[in-house]
């Protein structure tokens, strides 16, 4: 049985938590300079309006529900404007159907769709995924998904008519509610990402069956979010292949040949090289299978365009180079053979007193005692040679001297040192690509010294430890603090494993850099970069080395240029900056300096600790946001999303502050604005009697 869906209008005086109704916000010049904003325009335009509101009576979770607004329902709403919200559980989303929509000609009638809602609030600066002013067979064939619980419509009439036979409106469609599970991609997020996510062959399933499951695009069956970029990395047995099948693929249109906007490539190993391309996928292509011919494979999605689509579903399988797929021409790693010996082996024995200390690690004197045989093992790395490569602990596993290490606890000991050399003004940055060390057992993230990475620093001959790397999950990436950075592994063969995770060791890419690991903006002298609005209008933007920890004693500045018209709005979603209390120098503590001027304004107070979600927005066309850090101690950093808003030059009165602000740098800045002030001050109150007469 369908369920049916109750259309009645709530009154406005029903408690506010049974409502869903926006909220009503003026914002009028005051003397002291907070947010102003001339309202000139239509009321309507202006405010966050109340409608009137359509409520969900009956839900079934199985079947298909139905939905039908007519004329009737709408004449006499509240602002002309209707709003209807279709919610399901926390573990639900929603798919809506439009079936048939009927509306007056010349968009006086319109439909706005809201699938990405976390609560049931629809305001004027929500933006509506679709909007439709008339009937669209095509659109309305293809279901709309939410990307959470909850799914808005709002319905908008420009002077309805008083007479319903003469108001056609029709708006029939249905709705029924999924199970977010099975959209759920069965691999292991990678800590810190997005969308990027590891899937690992088992070690202990059947010949037939060694691990399969299905992945998809971010926020899949709803569209995926623009200017994203995806990896999805399948890493299987050395006697295995992977094989691909996309049983959903929606991407927007090419419009011309290549495929130069959104696409799909994928690789035929487990990094990216061009030259192990297996297709470039960016088109709705037939179902079919795409197989590696090594153990492993990347897929890399690379979301660059404005426009979303539903995006893909695929189901990956791990399947057995017996089964008629020949083995690949690469022999596969011996590391990943030694993973597997080990699980079918008995657990070895702890590791013994005579392993590493702590906090030190074996000299150039003591690696070369008689019967070291990897008294060599160490790698150089120099800027003037290559200014970026992989490095891995499969060229240590793989050596033939490494196997005549010293037996400890069953295993033999390894020990490789791996030393980066840069040239001023470079900056050494390491990011893994995979990593697995064992920890002191399952479920813990204690490192063991005779089985981990080390971050050293060298004291007198002697290499000292700052930080021990282990664990399944990948590191966050290192950069050094000047032209130096040393890295030592050490383990044991085979390797003691404590978790699933059938891969040992690491894999790793170093880059000698000069611009702090930021990528975005226009660098200037040192650590300073400069995002002008004429090149992009919306962009991200970091703290040096994200996510990983940033640089101890640096001043990095960034500045963005609007045009004459144009404010810039900063939202930051993750803020980490080592500092307590007022984040000056008493406290010892790094911070964060905004300013709408080159110099320091004392609008904004310093911005230090773990904070959440929030926003800044600039006075004028320019903006400065400043990180500065001194030699104690460092964190994760910030990360933030900037835009350019073209706000109003003639209504605004944010255009006198703008013109006061650019008066410190321009001197010949024209006094015209300061001339209309009473002009100004008038309209103000013109629009407050407006508002006035209004409530």
């Amino acid at each position: 049985m369908e369920s049916s869906f109750t259309v009645s209008h709530w009154p406005l005086t029903m408690p506010a938590a049974s409502l869903a109704l926006g909220l009503t916000v003026v914002l009028l010049a005051t003397g002291n300079g907070q947010s102003q904003q001339a309202v000139t325009n239509s009321k309507q335009s202006h405010f966050w309006l109340d409608c009137s509101c359509l409520h969900l009576s009956e839900r079934n979770a199985t079947q298909w529900g139905r939905l039908a607004i007519n004329a009737s329902h709408s004449l006499g709403a509240k602002n002309n404007c209707l709003m209807i919200f279709i919610a399901g559980m926390d573990d639900e989303l929603v798919a809506f159907q439009l079936e048939q929509l009927q509306l007056r000609a010349g968009c006086l009638d319109s439909v706005d769709i809201f699938p990405y809602l976390r609560e049931p609030v629809i305001e004027n600066a929500t933006l509506a995924a679709d909007t439709f002013c008339q009937h669209s067979r095509e659109r309305s064939a293809t279901p709309i998904y939410s990307a959470g619980r909850l799914l808005g419509l709002r319905l908008r009439f420009q002077q309805p008519p008083t007479d319903l036979a003469s108001w056609n409106l029709t708006l029939n469609a249905s709705y029924r509610f999924l199970k977010r599970e099975n959209f759920r991609t069965d691999g292991r997020l990678v800590p810190h990402s997005f969308c990027d996510f590891y899937f690992f062959a088992s070690l202990s399933g059947e010949e037939a069956n060694m691990g399969q499951g299905y992945f998809h695009s971010p926020q899949f069956p709803a569209h995926y979010p623009a200017h994203i970029k995806c990896a999805y990395k399948f890493i299987g047995r050395p006697d295995t292949h992977v094989e691909i099948l996309f049983e959903e693929l929606q991407l927007p249109p090419v419009v011309s040949g290549g495929c130069q906007l959104d696409a799909l490539t994928l690789f035929d190993a487990e990094s990216a090289h061009m030259n192990s391309v297996i297709d470039v996928i960016c088109s709705s292509r037939p179902t079919r299978r795409l197989v590696s011919t090594g153990p492993d494979l990347l897929l890399e999605f690379n979301a660059s365009s404005n426009r979303t689509a539903k995006g893909f579903r695929g189901k990956y399988k791990f399947v057995s180079n017996d089964l008629g797929v020949p083995n690949a021409s690469v022999p596969p790693p011996a590391v990943l053979e030694a993973a597997s010996v080990v699980v079918k082996q008995e657990k070895l024995q702890q590791e013994q007193a005579s392993a590493a200390k702590e906090n030190s690690l074996m000299s150039d004197v003591e690696l070369s005692k008689p019967g070291r045989s990897f008294e060599q093992c160490k790698q150089t790395f120099d800027s003037r040679v290559n200014k970026s490569g992989i490095f891995d602990s499969n060229q240590l596993l793989l050596a033939k001297h490494a196997l005549g290490g010293v037996v400890i606890g069953g295993s033999r000991v390894l020990q490789c040192r791996y030393e980066f050399e840069a040239q001023a003004p470079e900056r050494v940055q390491i990011r893994f690509h995979d990593f697995n060390v064992p920890t002191e057992h399952e479920n813990s993230t204690g490192c063991q010294p005779g089985d981990a990475l080390h971050v050293v620093t060298e004291l007198r001959g002697r290499y000292e430890t700052q930080e021990l790397l282990c664990g399944a999950f990948l590191p966050k990436p290192l950069m050094s603090s000047g032209q130096q950075l040393h890295l030592q592994f050490v383990g044991k063969y085979p390797p003691t494993m404590t978790n699933k995770v059938q891969y040992y060791g690491f894999r790793a890419e170093y880059r000698f850099l000069t611009n702090f690991g930021i990528m975005s903006g226009i660098q200037k002298e040192g650590c300073s970069f400069v995002y002008n609005s004429s090149e992009r209008i919306s962009g991200l933007f970091h703290s040096p080395n994200f996510p990983g920890y940033y640089l101890e004693n640096v001043v990095c500045n960034y500045y963005f240029y609007g045009a004459s018209d144009e404010r810039v709005v900063l939202h930051f979603t993750y803020f980490d900056i080592e500092g307590i209390g007022s984040c000056d120098h008493q406290t010892a503590s790094d911070y964060i300096e905004f300013s709408n001027f080159m110099s320091t304004d004392r609008k904004f107070s310093r911005y230090c600790g773990k904070l959440p979600d929030f926003e800044m927005r600039s006075d004028g066309r320019f903006f400065r946001v400043t990180l500065h850090s001194n030699d104690r101690f460092v964190a994760i950093g910030f990360r933030a999303l900037y835009t350019f808003e073209t706000v109003s030059v003639n209504n605004s009165i944010t255009d006198l502050r703008d013109n006061a602000s650019m008066q410190s740098f321009v001197s010949t800045a024209s006094t015209q604005p300061v001339a209309n002030v009473n002009k100004l001050i008038a309209c103000i109150l013109c629009t407050y009697k407006a508002y006035q007469s209004y409530v």
